[in-house]
């Protein structure tokens, strides 16, 4: 599907019957490119174990037509002291050959939508620094650089930065 093409798209709540396409749209992003500092794809049954840690409060989110998930989101936890229960992390995600459709706005504008329903504050996103697409559709949503972590991450063969994006909710 072109970016240019309308199809009717429906963005819900992620169900264990969306593991498999979601996990092949995270395995590619894992073993083909820079956007997740991940370096290990997942099988099902950790994919099973990842959907299982996002309770309420923590959606995961897709964008399908009737038969496909194009795209996914999910919150996260921002980190487990309890002091930052009211902060959550987004990841956003769109399938190979569908980007520029404007899926990943809808994913982030639900997660958006839903983080600001379950009472959270603050919405982080930690982007590595080359993934200008992401931070592009953060700032359309009114996220703003908060920092950058230099040569944190490595990666095929070399350092990658990450930059750190926040949104008071």
């Amino acid at each position: 599907m072109p970016p240019d093409t309308l199809v009717a798209v429906t963005v819900r709540d992620a169900t264990e019957a969306d593991l498999p396409q979601i996990t092949a749209i995270w395995n590619h992003e894992v073993l083909w490119t820079d956007v997740t500092t991940d370096t290990e794809p997942r099988d099902p049954s950790a994919q099973r174990e990842w959907f299982a840690r996002h309770p309420a409060g923590y959606p995961i989110v897709v964008a399908v037509t009737a038969a496909e998930v194009l795209a996914f989101g999910a919150l996260a936890p921002y980190r487990p002291k309890p002091a930052f229960a009211r902060t959550v992390e987004d990841s956003v995600y769109v399938k190979r050959g569908h980007r520029g459709a404007g899926l990943g706005d809808l994913i982030l504008a639900e997660l958006i939508r839903r983080a600001r329903a379950h009472g959270h504050h603050s919405m982080l996103a930690r982007i590595t620094s080359a993934n200008t697409a992401s931070l592009r559709l953060h700032a359309r949503h009114g996220f703003v650089v908060v920092g950058v972590e230099w040569e944190v991450a490595w990666k095929h063969d070399r350092w990658l930065d990450v930059t750190i994006v926040q949104l008071r909710l």
